[in-house]
C-alpha cells in the first residue's frame, strides 16, 4: 500500500463514527420514507398537487433552516449542530402518523427540511476541516455512499413496514432510526472555524455577503442538480403506483435504482481526485437525463425500473459531487457560514423538484413531468461546465 492509499484509508477509517454514522442514520429514515410518505398522503385522498407540497415543504424546511444552521456554526461547533439536527429529524418523523392534517404534515416535513441540512452541513463542514483537499472527493463521495447504502435499505425496510404494521408505526420506527446518529455527535473529536486564535469568526451576514459571488456561482447549478434528484424519489414511486404495485413493490423499484447508486459511488470520488469535478458531474447527470426520458415512455414496472436503474448509475457516479463542489468553493475562513448559504441556495431544489413533478403531473401527465425533469438536468449540466468549471485545484 502506498503512502497516499494509506492516508485515504486511515482518514476515512476516522469519520466513520463522527460522519458516515449519523449521515447513514439520517438517510436510512430519508429512504423508509420515499414509499411510505407518498402512498400514505394518496390514501389519504390528497392531489398530485397537494402530496408534492407536503412532499416539497422538506425542502422550504431545507432553505430557511440554513441560517440558523450557519449561524450555530458560526457561534457554537459542527457537532452541537448534529445533535439539534437529529432529535428534530426524528421528533418531525414520529409526529407524521398522528395526524392527517395538511397544515401539520406540511409544519413537520418543514421542521424536518430544517433538521436534514443541519445535518448535512455540520458533516460537511467537520470533513472540510479535517479532510486534505487531495482526498476530499473521496471522502465526500462515502458519505453520498452512506446515503446510498441507507437508500437501499430503507425502501424494502419502508414498503415492508407499511405493509405489515401499517404507516403509523413505520414513521415512529423511522424516527427512531434517526436518533442513532446521536453517537456521532458523541465523538471527541473537535475543529477550530475562526481564523484562528483570538479571532472572532465572521457572523453569517457579514460572510453571506462578502462572499456574494461565490453563492451565486456555486447555488444556481446545483440547485437545479437537487431538483432532479428530488423530482426522481417523488416521480418513480408515482409511476409506480399508477400502475398498480403494491407498497412492497413501490418500494423494491427504489431500491433497484439505490443498488446501483451503490454499487458506483467509490467511481465518484476517486474521478473526482484522480480528474476533476466536472469528470464526474458531466455523466452523471447525463445519464440520469436520459433515465428520465425513459420514464417519460413508461407503461410497465419493467420500464419504470429500467429508468431507475440508469439514472441509479447515473446518481452513483454522481456521488458526493455537489458536497465536494461547495466545500472546493467555500474559503476557509468562513467556510461553515458559507457552505450554509450556499445549502440555502441548492436547497431550493429540495422544494422544486416535487413541485415540478407534482404539477406538471397534473397538468400535463406524469410522462411530461418526467420530461420537464430532463429539461431541467440539461441546463444543470451547461451551468456546470461553461459558469462554474473545474475547482479541483482551487
Amino acid at each position: 500500500m502506498t503512502a497516499s492509499e494509506h492516508g485515504i484509508t486511515t482518514t476515512l477509517r476516522r469519520l466513520v463514527i463522527p460522519v458516515y454514522l449519523p449521515m447513514g442514520a439520517g438517510a436510512l429514515g430519508v429512504g423508509m420514507l420515499v414509499p411510505a410518505l407518498p402512498l400514505y398522503l394518496r390514501e389519504e385522498g390528497l392531489s398530485f398537487s397537494v402530496v408534492s407540497v407536503v412532499l416539497g415543504a422538506a425542502g422550504l424546511g431545507s432553505m430557511f433552516g440554513g441560517f440558523p444552521s450557519g449561524s450555530i456554526l458560526a457561534r457554537f461547533n459542527e457537532q452541537i449542530l448534529l445533535a439539534i439536527a437529529l432529535v428534530a429529524m426524528s421528533v418531525s418523523t414520529i409526529l407524521l402518523g398522528m395526524t392527517t392534517a395538511v397544515v401539520a404534515l406540511v409544519a413537520f416535513r418543514f421542521v424536518y427540511g430544517m433538521g436534514s441540512i443541519g445535518l448535512r452541513l455540520s458533516r460537511q463542514t467537520f470533513v472540510g476541516n479535517t479532510v486534505p483537499p487531495r482526498f476530499r472527493g473521496r471522502a465526500m463521495a462515502l458519505i453520498g455512499g452512506s446515503f446510498r447504502i441507507s437508500l437501499l435499505v430503507g425502501p424494502l425496510l419502508g414498503g415492508f413496514l407499511v405493509d405489515s404494521i401499517g404507516f403509523r408505526t413505520t414513521f415512529f420506527i423511522c424516527g427512531l432510526l434517526n436518533v442513532l446518529g446521536l453517537f456521532g455527535s458523541a465523538s471527541r473529536r473537535r475543529t477550530e472555524t475562526s481564523d484562528g486564535p483570538g479571532v472572532m469568526p465572521l457572523s453569517l451576514p457579514r460572510a453571506l455577503w462578502q462572499h456574494r459571488l461565490i453563492l451565486i456561482k456555486g447555488g444556481f447549478g446545483p440547485a437545479l442538480a437537487v431538483a432532479v434528484r428530488h423530482g426522481r424519489y417523488v416521480i418513480i414511486p408515482l409511476f409506480a403506483v399508477e400502475l398498480g404495485l403494491s407498497p412492497s413493490g413501490v418500494g423494491a423499484l427504489v431500491a433497484l435504482g439505490s443498488a446501483a447508486d451503490l454499487l458506483l459511488f467509490p467511481i465518484a470520488g476517486f474521478l473526482m481526485d484522480r480528474y476533476g469535478r466536472l469528470h464526474a458531474i458531466v455523466p452523471s447527470f447525463s445519464l440520469i437525463a436520459v433515465g428520465l426520458v425513459i420514464l417519460s415512455t413508461a407503461d410497465s414496472a419493467l420500464v419504470v425500473g429500467v429508468a431507475g436503474l440508469v439514472m441509479g448509475i447515473g446518481n452513483g457516479i454522481g456521488s458526493g459531487t455537489m458536497l465536494t463542489l461547495a466545500t472546493d468553493l467555500a474559503p476557509q475562513e468562513a467556510r461553515g457560514q458559507v457552505l450554509s448559504g450556499l445549502a440555502i441556495l441548492q436547497d431550493f431544489g429540495t422544494l422544486l423538484g416535487p413541485l415540478i413533478v407534482g404539477i406538471t403531473a397534473d397538468a400535463a401527465g406524469l410522462g411530461t413531468s418526467a420530461l420537464a425533469l430532463a429539461g431541467v438536468t440539461v441546463v444543470a449540466i451547461l451551468w456546470f461546465v461553461f459558469v462554474v468549471g473545474e475547482t479541483r485545484d482551487l
